[in-house]
């Protein structure tokens, strides 16, 4: 790879013009060699991404309903253990001027 380099880079400065010339056969043969390593390199994307489907669809997946059922059981539990006590008139006339008060700041 190096010598083609040095190659391409003295070619301007030789002398000789029948070097400068590429032969068809290697531009040939580098044109095939470059559509060959794209097929290849094509192949095993298409290969690695039709793996990679393969995989995440066989993969378990979760029970929506279940998940929600459970989930729902569980609020309607906490739902009945929670005792409810009335407010007295006085709670409710402290957290009313509670509001007022944090609004009158806030403005």
């Amino acid at each position: 790879m190096l010598k083609r380099l040095m190659a391409v880079i003295r070619q301007p400065f030789s002398k000789d013009q029948k070097s400068r010339a590429p032969r068809n056969e290697e531009v040939c043969s580098t044109r095939r060699g470059f559509f060959k390593r794209a097929a290849v390199g094509a192949v095993s994307i298409t290969g690695t991404a039709g793996l990679a489907k393969v995989v995440v669809d066989s993969s378990l997946q979760p029970d929506i309903q279940d998940k929600y059922i459970k989930d729902h059981l569980s609020g309607e539990q906490e739902l009945r253990e929670r005792e409810y006590v009335l407010m007295s008139d006085q709670e409710k006339a402290d957290m009313v001027q509670t509001f007022i008060n944090s609004h009158s700041d806030q403005s």
